[in-house]
């Protein structure tokens, strides 16, 4: 059926339904699109990110993306392997080629392994600065780099030392301090084990919430940013043969998780209760505490950085500029070059589409 066989439809009408029908062909065309986009996702092998902890809150965007269907709808399809203390942490997992795209919590061991001659590139952040820091109460708190200086420190494990150590190099302070082995468990700080502990600002608080403290009056926490340390957390890379070989995927990947986190901006009790009854369920999570961790993470999403250019952004210049001072403040001598290791091209794709 023409249009112009049928006079007695206005000239207004007409142009409406050519409208809708104009409408409905953009919506077919899309849906082409997007079952192209599926077949290719799956003509190439699993997107398969190697996680930098446990299934818990810290990768809400993806669990909101995975349920809500973003990853297919993007023609990307995810088999996530979890991390955790007794896995290989995802640089070695990477390297070692078990898998082509790896989320490490710190910057350093994946500059530190491209010095030893890995071929990695960074394609992304997902938190622009670091949770992680020092917490302590308010007998004896630790608010700046010189007050750690004497003080007896909580820390999980003997590498924590060296962040210690960098953070206060950094400072150009002493690095006297004393080294308490211990948990994460915060009742250590409040048994008086040590005046301080390595803690995340948005795990080892919510404890202290829990039993009645405030924040910055009962119990303080600064992250390294603060600290003078300053980082990236949650640092997105893969080698370069991956990246170059799933250029296309990988931006459809990103494209969609970082739409999950935007998501989990507005509701973000919601990736809790998926962590918490779903992807999370072996662990035997909190569905109160991941919330609240899932809330206190929020901000470390955002930055004048992601402002101007989108989330997950790294800048070469703060990487290459205050991280890299810090790093060599530490005793790293050797850092590549950032313009060599650093790919945003793929985040700015992602945005455009």
């Amino acid at each position: 059926m023409k249009l112009n066989d049928h006079p007695e439809i206005s000239f207004a009408t007409r142009r409406r339904l050519l409208q809708a029908l104009g409408a409905a062909s953009r919506r077919r065309a899309a849906g082409s699109q997007a079952t192209r986009a599926r077949r290719r996702g799956a003509d190439r092998p699993p997107s398969t990110p190697a996680l930098s902890w446990i299934p818990n809150h810290q990768f809400a965007g993806m669990w909101v993306a995975l349920e809500k269907g973003w990853f297919d709808e993007a023609g990307v399809k995810v088999n996530w392997r979890p991390g955790g203390p007794n896995t290989p942490n995802p640089v070695e997992r990477v390297a070692s080629g078990e898998i082509g795209f790896g989320q490490q919590s710190n910057p350093r061991p994946v500059l530190e392994a491209i010095v030893k001659g890995n071929d990695f590139v960074i394609v992304g952040s997902r938190f622009q600065r670091q949770p992680g820091g020092l917490l302590s109460l308010a007998k004896s708190p630790i608010l700046e780099a010189k007050d750690i200086v004497g003080k007896r420190i909580i820390a999980p494990n003997p590498t924590d030392v060296r962040t210690i150590e960098t953070a206060l190099k950094a400072s150009k302070l002493s690095t006297t301090f004393q080294y308490v082995p211990g948990g994460s468990d915060p009742q250590g700080l409040l048994d008086g084990q040590g005046d301080g502990m390595v803690a995340f600002a948005t795990n080892q608080t919510v404890g202290l919430e829990a039993k009645g403290l405030v924040k910055d009056k009962d119990f303080f926490h600064r992250t390294w940013d603060e600290l003078g340390l300053p980082g990236y957390n949650n640092f997105l890379f893969g080698t370069r043969r991956w990246v170059g070989e799933n250029r296309d995927a990988l931006v459809r990947y990103l494209r969609a998780e970082i739409r999950g986190w935007v998501d989990n901006e507005k509701t973000p009790a919601y990736a809790a209760k998926l962590a918490v009854e779903k992807y999370g369920v072996d662990f035997g999570l909190n569905i109160r505490q991941e919330t609240r961790s899932n809330e206190l993470q929020l901000p470390f999403l955002r930055s004048a950085d992601t402002a101007a250019n989108g989330l997950f952004w790294v800048s070469r210049d703060r990487l290459g500029g205050p991280m890299y001072d810090a790093l060599r403040a530490g005793g790293v001598e050797r850092l590549p070059d950032v313009d060599k290791i650093l790919d945003m091209s793929l985040l700015r794709e992602a945005a455009r589409a």
